[in-house]
């Protein structure tokens, strides 16, 4: 049996992050991941500016440019029926951050876990059935290579994903909101547009994101309501989401649909989940594993290098029991309540099925081109951070006030 300081379940964005971090420091990391390749997941490659601090923070951030990440220091939003379009300078959104990080998700979690191994963690893959085994001192069984083996540690972190193991065996729950919303996203070669600026495109019961990655390369979302939910699914969906995203308002709209199909079209829900307590003696989640925000407004990597933060830190102070992390919850809880405030106000502006959806487009548009008091700084905060909207704003009521525009 092998001892390690910390047993990192998955080595993904936030593991492989966290681990780094931690290698960094002199801890003796172990990061096991079931996968021999990074798949591409066709969703967490966009990392907002807020984010990117966080991996700098972490140290990972150079890992990420090294491996190609693209800096978008301006988006650029077209709604059906606007005078003109609306600029979005994410480049200033934090100081000493020059914009958003786009990467290929198989890219950035390879070239993480790499930095990791770099730093000195002991990475393990291929890894399959593992088994916590609670005591003084967490023993992890599992099997490698046809080989049964086992850890000895004082914590394990479950970075494990949305399947969780390593939650369900600590019997955490997750709460879960219902979508209102789907997304399909489809990696995209050879595109003849612009990378100068990303774009957020709302015309007809469309709400389209286009995050370039460089050299003619973008990641392309589409965002419908439920009536949508398997409208970009099926043998025919890549034809169908280049067709659709053909769209007026965008002026390259019909280049993007010449695009060249750089990977599978998957659509997945726009769901919520969270937990009050993303631990318990000798476990601490992260990333997806301890909850997700909707993906419409594209949190999830920059939860997961905050995620690696705290813990981190949490863990050089000597952190392993569940009242040594409720810091890092009592901070989650509030962090996630808010997100998910935000991810309804653009699901709602933008996607919702509805009657008025024009008129709800040109009600939030309006108010963000004043910026006025009451509305701007609820969606800044997607880009700049989740805390830095006023307290006294965080009220479910502007979802209803959006809603009768």
């Amino acid at each position: 049996m092998t001892d390690a300081d910390v047993v990192v379940v998955g080595g993904g964005i936030a593991g492989a992050s966290l681990a780094y971090a931690l290698a960094s420091a002199g801890r003796n990391a172990v990061v096991l991941e079931s996968s021999t390749e990074f798949e591409d997941r066709v969703r967490g490659e966009q990392m907002h500016a807020w984010g990117v601090k966080e991996a700098r923070d972490l140290g990972v951030e150079q890992a990420l440019l090294d491996a190609g990440a693209h800096v978008t220091g301006l988006w650029r939003q077209y709604v059906e029926g606007a005078p003109e379009p609306m600029d979005i300078p994410v480049s200033i959104m934090v100081p000493g951050v020059d914009g958003t990080l786009n990467l290929r998700h198989p890219d950035a979690c390879q070239a993480l876990l790499d930095a990791a191994a770099g730093a000195g963690a002991t990475v393990q893959r291929g890894v399959r059935d593992i088994t916590l085994a609670p005591g003084a001192r967490m023993t992890i069984s599992y099997a490698q290579d046809g080989d049964a083996r086992e850890l000895r540690t004082p914590l394990v972190v479950g970075a494990d994903g949305r399947t969780s193991t390593v939650r369900r065996q600590a019997g955490i729950e997750l709460s879960r909101d219902e979508p209102t919303n789907y997304i399909a996203g489809l990696l995209l070669d050879d595109l003849e547009v612009p990378d100068d600026h990303d774009a957020m495109v709302a015309e007809s019961d469309l709400f389209f994101v286009l995050f370039h990655q460089g050299h003619g390369r973008a990641r392309a979302y589409l965002v419908v309501g439920k009536s949508g939910q398997h409208r970009f699914s099926g043998r025919d969906a890549t034809d169908r989401f280049l067709t659709a995203a053909a769209l007026k308002t965008f002026p390259w709209g019909d280049s993007v649909a010449r695009g060249t199909p750089a990977g599978p079209c998957a659509t997945y829900p726009g769901d919520d989940t969270w937990t009050d307590r993303p631990f318990a003696d000798g476990v601490v989640l992260v990333g997806d594993a301890a909850g997700w925000n909707d993906p419409i407004i594209g949190e999830g990597l920059s939860i997961a290098m905050r995620d690696a933060r705290i813990v981190r830190d949490l863990i050089l102070e000597g952190a392993t029991s569940a009242a040594e992390f409720v810091p890092y919850g009592e901070e989650r809880v509030e962090r996630m309540r808010r997100l998910r405030l935000f991810a309804d106000i653009m699901a709602v502006t933008f996607a919702e099925d509805a009657d008025n959806r024009r008129a709800r487009r040109a009600w939030v548009g309006e108010r963000m081109a004043t910026m006025d008091p009451e509305v701007f700084p609820l969606v800044a905060a997607v880009l700049a951070g989740p805390e830095t909207a006023p307290a006294e704003l965080i009220d479910d009521s502007i979802l209803d006030r959006i809603r009768s525009a």
